[in-house]
């Protein structure tokens, strides 16, 4: 078979005739090597130089001419025919910039009370008395009776093993942990005498760009530590649809899957090492996630939530234990995974409604919005919920964009623009030159073009504007941000109007579908007290520049407040207890899911919202206002 050889790692992989380079990067386990649309051939992400030999492509429409006679080639939409050297371009350091360690919370008191925890696992001493020959009940049965459950008791043949000797070491005292699953009270082990004892939980938030996890000590309610970092599934699709194309294999199940678990586990192994906690004492693990992040967890065929009828494999998963599952905590930890609604609105939302008033107050409309590569929105207070979820993409995680990155050190995260657009400033993550613009930054680059007339209301650049940054690339017409000279990289960062036109595509979905669940339950965004806005991403929006390109609605400030990881901060208050468990549940059978696809208003408020900010600007007064002062 052919040698495929991957420079500057000089990895040597033995592949057959046909096969596809991206395949045989991916068997050479190359880190660096990407597919963000999962290996459609629509994003052009994944060019790789030939060195040496000569494969045959199979169409590459988003390769340019001159990309072509330097010897790119897309690694999707290229076979190997012979011997074949390939150079991998050099990937700018992405690696997670900040994590915060604190919920955001509207009220303190949605937290769990550390005098009143009931987690998943807990330690219990207790007092049995001795077996009597008049009533001659069995160890276990007397046990049970000390438990004083409501529900059926169980346990394992290990700790039926050692009852009777630790029933009678120390006068029947005994310390037992337990795990208080829906249907039954699980006895997990038992040792003589009453023993000091912690357990430990861990509360993670699968996110499709991003994994966040918190150690948290079961006892008192604590977060012993916190920590992030990118989902490493992102290198077979920048979003959810990718990575469901991309798992059209139980082979490709399988590796994503793999992948998602080296992420959590390399957060778990950082987490136990900073805190000096043994993985083996983590006895409960609480889940959030979306469908399918919980689908390829744990190894489900996920095509079927995007085929007709859209139904998943399941929306409650069962308790699990971490074998089971991958975890590398203790093998027979409990875990469970927050409830999802369908195939689109799933577990991490259910989750992040717990940090609102959405679930306990009745008199007031909310409105939650978790924006990200996905973008869910729900509507409602604890008397009605109504959902819906739109195909936001990862435009504004940098993915589909020239000059787009993560939100990594030399990310630009604001733009001040003024002269006509002559003059370009920008603040820029880290010390260092910029290396490209992250989400909050093309947001704030696109509102400042459309206030400055550098672009008109349909995003078309205004050449006739004397700015002297309008340029000619391979790529079309663009505006120039920062000069090569000044960048990291030593090329120019730039903008065009196919980047403005994916980042309005993107906006344009997030607010359509907020008018549009509006609209069904015959209501309007004066209606709404608050607006939650959820999510890694979101934390990170200047709510003025979010307004000015029509993303979110044109309310008073005030009516906006940052939740953080909501999905992350759910799964907390779930794992330690019963009630933000039993609320999870409820939240997900009274939830009312409108499907936009069927929905035709759902094209005609999207066109609308095709526009800087929208076609109807008494939507956006102070917009119109800002427009009219400049």
């Amino acid at each position: 078979m052919p040698i495929v050889r991957f420079l500057p790692s000089n990895i040597d992989v033995d592949m057959p005739v046909g096969t596809l380079i991206s395949d045989a990067a991916i068997k050479a386990g190359l880190e660096d090597f990407h597919l963000p649309c999962g290996g459609k051939g629509t994003c052009g992400q994944c060019l790789v130089e030939i060195i040496d030999g000569h494969p045959e492509t199979v169409g590459h429409s988003h390769l340019e001419d001159a990309l072509a006679i330097k010897g790119m080639v897309m690694a999707c939409r290229t076979k190997i025919c012979e011997d074949t050297v390939v150079r991998l371009k050099k990937k700018h350091d992405d690696s997670m910039r900040v994590v915060g360690n604190t919920h955001l919370l509207i009220r303190d008191d949605l937290l769990p009370d550390s005098d009143n925890l009931s987690p998943t696992y807990s330690i219990m001493h207790l007092q049995v008395p001795p077996a009597t020959i008049e009533e001659h009940y069995s160890d276990w049965q007397r046990l049970s009776y000390q438990l004083a459950s409501s529900k059926p008791v169980t346990t394992n043949a290990v700790v039926l093993r050692q009852l009777a000797e630790s029933l009678r070491a120390d006068g029947g005292k005994v310390t037992i942990t337990t795990n208080d699953e829906d249907a039954e009270l699980r006895v997990m082990s038992i040792q003589p005498g009453h023993v000091a004892g912690i357990a430990y939980g861990i509360a993670i938030d699968i996110g499709t760009t991003t994994c966040a996890a918190q150690l948290v000590n079961l006892t008192d309610g604590r977060v012993l530590a916190s920590t992030a970092s990118y989902n490493e599934q992102i290198s077979r699709g920048a979003d959810v649809i990718s990575r469901i194309d991309y798992a059209r294999t139980l082979e490709r199940q399988l590796e994503l899957r793999d992948l998602v678990l080296d992420s959590l586990n390399a957060l778990i192994k950082k987490l136990c090492t900073t805190t000096g906690v043994d993985s083996d004492d983590v006895k409960a693990a609480f889940i959030a996630g979306n469908t399918t992040m919980i689908h390829l967890l744990l190894a489900l065929p996920p095509r079927y939530i995007r085929e007709t009828p859209y139904v998943p494999t399941v929306n409650t998963v069962p308790t699990l234990t971490a074998s089971e599952v991958g975890l590398e905590i203790y093998d027979l930890a409990t875990v469970n995974c927050a409830p999802g609604v369908g195939s689109y609105v799933g577990g991490d939302i259910t989750a992040g409604l717990l940090c609102t008033e959405l679930t306990t107050n009745h008199e007031d409309v909310f409105l939650y919005l978790d924006i990200g590569t996905n973008g869910e929105i729900v509507l409602g207070n604890a008397d009605w919920l109504v959902t819906c979820a739109c195909s936001a993409g990862p435009a504004f995680e940098g993915s589909g964009i020239k000059c787009g990155m993560r939100a990594t050190d030399g990310a630009i995260e604001y733009f001040d623009i003024s002269d006509n657009g002559a003059t370009v400033k920008y603040d820029v993550l880290g010390d260092g030159k910029p290396a490209g613009v992250c989400g909050s930054g093309l947001i704030s680059l696109l509102g400042e073009m459309f206030v400055r007339g550098v672009v008109d209301q349909m995003g078309r650049f205004n050449t006739e504007l004397p700015t002297g940054r309008f340029i000619k690339t391979n790529h079309g017409k663009a505006y120039l941000l920062v000069a090569g000279a000044d960048t990291e990289s030593g090329k120019d960062l730039y903008i065009t109007e196919a980047d403005i036109e994916n980042l309005m595509r993107t906006k344009a979905a997030i607010y359509a579908a907020c008018a549009l669940i509006l609209d069904n339950v015959g209501l309007d965004w004066s209606s709404i007290k608050q607006v939650y806005i959820a999510g890694g991403f979101g934390r990170y929006i200047h709510i003025d520049d979010a307004v000015l390109i029509g993303l979110l609605p044109d309310l008073d400030p005030d009516k906006f407040h940052y939740i953080g990881n909501a999905a992350l901060t759910g799964a907390f208050i779930s794992l330690l207890t019963r009630a933000g468990r039993d609320k999870l549940a409820t939240i997900a059978n009274s939830m009312t899911y409108i499907d936009l696809s069927s929905d035709p208003k759902y094209m005609d408020s999207y066109l609308g919202a095709m526009f800087l900010p929208h076609t109807n600007m008494a939507l956006f007064p102070t917009v119109a206002a800002k427009l009219a002062e400049k």
